[in-house]
């Protein structure tokens, strides 16, 4: 086996070309289609709805859970990667306290929580876009 000649160089060519355009395509055709189904199904419903319907459990509980964890990789921290995972915690955490229910006798905490999660995501989304 040696080198392909330089005669069967336009059909590797061409080859190649076509292997790139059908990835490309590919690749277009799957972000079309993840677009299409964020746009229809997630983007009009609320992340705590989301949230509730997903998460079987106390929601209280395991926003305390998820504020820890956050808590904990915010103190080790480095890229904004780390920070943007943080947030995500964040809010995780904040969605999950605002479907605490009123009968609970913790809503008010619950509320209050909330409010602190998102500034606490909303912060922790600024040092991520500064790291960038």
């Amino acid at each position: 086996m040696g080198c392909p000649s330089f005669s069967s160089f336009p059909t590797l060519w061409m080859r190649f070309s076509l292997l790139l355009l059908s990835g490309i395509g590919l690749t277009a055709s799957l972000l079309w289609l993840s677009w299409t189904m964020y746009d229809r199904y997630i983007s009009d419903t609320p992340s705590s709805q989301v949230l509730a319907v997903s998460f079987q459990g106390d929601p209280y509980v395991k926003a305390m859970e998820l504020a820890a964890e956050a808590n904990f990789a915010g103190k080790r921290a480095r890229s904004s990667t780390d920070w943007f995972e943080i947030a995500n915690l964040w809010q995780q955490a904040a969605d999950l306290m605002a479907v605490v229910p009123d009968s609970d006798n913790r809503h008010k905490a619950a509320q209050d929580r909330a409010a602190q999660y998102r500034r606490n995501s909303a912060y922790a989304r600024r040092k991520a876009e500064a790291n960038l």
